[in-house]
């Protein structure tokens, strides 16, 4: 409930960064674990090109949202 409570607290505030921050963990977390969620379970094993396409993705989205934030626009 408290992630909730400051996933949404980020949003209204434009924090998008802390997203970000998430989605470098879920990345981390899937490799860690070799499985990872879209619709339903994904297994390193069983299907190696979609996991990893998501683990790239979600980690790509993860430094996107934090350096878009956090660094100054030029």
């Amino acid at each position: 409930m408290v992630a909730l409570g400051v996933l949404i607290a980020a949003t209204v505030v434009e924090w998008y960064w802390v997203w970000g921050v998430l989605f470098v963990y879920w990345a981390g977390v899937a490799v860690a674990s070799g499985e990872t969620y879209l619709v339903e379970s994904i297994y390193r094993r069983d299907h190696p090109w979609l996991f990893w396409l998501l683990v790239v993705m979600w980690a790509a989205l993860g430094l996107w949202y934090v350096i878009g934030d956090l660094l100054p626009r030029l």
